[in-house]
């Protein structure tokens, strides 16, 4: 779950503010071609067999409620790592100003600049939300190239969606997918921490992540990310296991180094995924202070808990 974690907290640092006019009556409209986001199944989005050319590929755990990993290992040795699904508001002009821009059917997929050991693409719906695909090395040097895979990847992925192949799942009443994350932390509350007094919330498109700040990495930032994976446990000597306003909670200080102002808190909720998964829905706080060390973010992330979790949906 620290993984996904990581993954979504870099990632909002490159989110820009919505800057298109939306254009309701588009075919290009993401919520007119996927549907209900907040229910959106990532994983039906890549069908495997579309990269078997590039080498085996299977399902990885699951992470994250709003994509879905992939592992993919080419025949020349290594793994990469496939992100599918993720949606972000961007700045329509600025993604596409110096990125090349290649259209599938109605829908236009931006190539960004690659940077080592990682390849991303976006597909870029009319109202300014895009969707992303990434790959990531995450061992060995494959002949096949990052960008040829993530490219791949795009088209497969935009075909799907105009095709009308967007899958939904089939959350319970009481689901963490089906709450609003911003609704369960008063923005007033979050003023309280150090240097978000004047914090502004931002909801990711699905509304399974609320953030103030963080709009650099010398800022300051709180995240309330609603998501599935593992059961929440200690993975580390700096992790906690302890009760939060009646929930069993697992506090940890993030990264190798407890100096770095970075801290998780997060409880379990209800089964996800079929009996057997032996996966779990969660509720993650994590708060990030560049002035301060693990042991001060984690205060902050235990208190803002105790006003959280009450709010979430009764198991």
């Amino acid at each position: 779950m620290v993984l996904g974690l990581l993954f979504g907290l870099l990632a909002g640092c490159a989110v820009f503010p919505s800057g298109d006019s939306t254009r309701r009556g588009e075919r290009g409209v993401s919520s007119a071609v996927l549907g209900d986001l907040a229910t959106l199944d990532p994983c039906g989005l890549l069908r495997a067999r579309r990269l078997e050319r590039f080498g085996k590929v299977n399902r990885a755990d699951t992470v994250s409620l709003d994509y879905c990993l992939f592992h993919l290992r080419p025949e020349s040795g290594g793994l990469l790592q496939l992100a599918v699904g993720r949606l972000q508001d961007v700045n329509a002009a600025e993604l596409t100003s110096d990125n090349p821009v290649r259209h599938v059917g109605g829908l236009r997929v931006v190539d960004e600049q690659p940077v080592p050991e990682h390849c991303g693409r976006r597909i870029l719906f009319s109202d300014g939300i895009a969707m992303s695909v990434d790959v990531d090395l995450l061992s060995g040097d494959p002949e096949v190239g990052l960008c040829t895979v993530a490219g791949s990847g795009a088209e497969a992925a935009a075909e799907a969606v105009l095709a009308g192949g967007v899958e939904h799942r089939d959350f319970p009443p009481n689901s963490l997918a089906r709450t609003d994350s911003c609704g369960l932390l008063p923005t007033e509350v979050v003023h309280r921490v150090a240097g978000l007094r004047r914090a502004e919330r931002r909801a990711s498109p699905a509304g399974h992540r609320c953030r103030w700040g963080g709009e650099s990495i010398r800022v300051p930032s709180v995240e309330l990310t609603l998501t599935a994976g593992e059961p929440p446990r200690r993975r580390d000597a700096t992790a906690v296991v302890e009760r939060t306003a009646g929930r069993r909670t697992v506090v940890d200080i993030i990264g190798d180094d407890p100096k770095v102002g970075l801290c998780a808190a997060e409880t379990g909720h209800i089964p996800f995924g079929g009996p057997t998964a032996g996966e779990v829905e969660v509720a993650m706080l994590v708060v990030f202070l560049p002035e301060a060390d693990g042991v001060r973010a984690c205060e902050y992330a235990r208190g803002l808990a105790e006003h959280v979790w009450p709010e979430l949906p009764k198991r």
